[in-house]
């Protein structure tokens, strides 16, 4: 691995410029490769990545080339569910120093063509946001399943003290999670029902058993993901095609029952 000399601070620092990376080049073709890193632009942060959560979308590039409409064209970076450790700040001082870890927001708002308008507290809306490890536009946007990257400095999360990295890669899908929780209210003593307990489920249901709820009741296909849910919080599980046990609990009084049809 080759390394440059940049000046940080008063000192000069010897940073990399390649490392190993996965890179998704079609369905079923995964590779890891050593990919150039350059130097950082000014408002960039270089980060070595240490763990990295592996997201339903860099699955289906790996197996599919394709995450819904968003298709491979060209050799793509995976990853965007990422911790690490920030190696060389940003040099326009923005971000956080040398030596903070650090999780990530891997997202850039942006108009896309036209003047195009979307609420100001809501970029995640906007028609031409990007986001690391994405076939959504081309160029496609590399993602940071990489030994090191380069990152804008506003992507950056500094980790609260006794914040471990490898919980702290589960921050972008638990903030995923937490913003749905926010989005239903106030659920202190309620009861509530999530539908499907992969990832974004589970880490609902322990979002939910944080802000109170009274009952959870997490559904499934599979067995794992509800044996999973109920590590994390939920109270009472259901198959998803055990359609007795459904008609049950939905006469139980957990949830009231619909109107009655002929």
């Amino acid at each position: 691995m080759g390394t440059s000399a940049v000046a940080q601070g008063t000192q000069a620092t010897a940073l990399p410029v390649s490392g190993a990376a996965v890179v998704a080049h079609a369905a079923g073709d995964l590779r890891i490769e050593e990919v150039p890193l350059g130097a950082p632009a000014p408002g960039e942060a270089m980060v070595e990545v240490a763990y990295g959560g592996i997201c339903g979308s860099d699955l289906h590039y790996w197996l599919h080339g394709a995450a819904g409409e968003s298709i491979l064209k060209a050799p793509l970076v995976l990853g965007h569910e990422i911790s690490g450790t920030v190696v060389a700040a940003a040099a326009d001082g923005t971000g956080p120093a040398a030596g903070t870890p650090v999780a990530v927001h891997p997202a850039t708002p942006g108009p896309g063509a036209g003047d195009v308008r979307w609420p100001a507290d809501r970029p995640n809306l906007s028609p031409g946001c990007t986001y690391l490890g994405s076939a959504a536009r081309f160029p496609h946007t590399d993602g940071a399943f990489a030994r090191y990257v380069n990152l804008p400095a506003r992507m950056l999360r500094p980790l609260p003290a006794g914040l471990d990295l490898r919980t702290a890669a589960l921050t972008e899908p638990a903030a995923v999670a937490w913003h749905a929780v926010a989005r239903a209210g106030d659920v202190a003593g309620k009861s509530v029902l999530v539908i499907g307990c992969g990832p974004i489920g589970a880490l609902a249901v322990a979002v939910l058993k944080r802000a109170g709820a009274a009952r959870i009741t997490a559904v499934d296909v599979h067995a794992k993901p509800l044996e999973i849910a109920t590590a994390v919080g939920a109270d009472h599980t259901l198959q998803a095609g055990d359609t007795a046990a459904i008609a049950a609990w939905s006469w139980s009084g957990c949830c009231p029952p619909g109107p009655s049809r002929s």
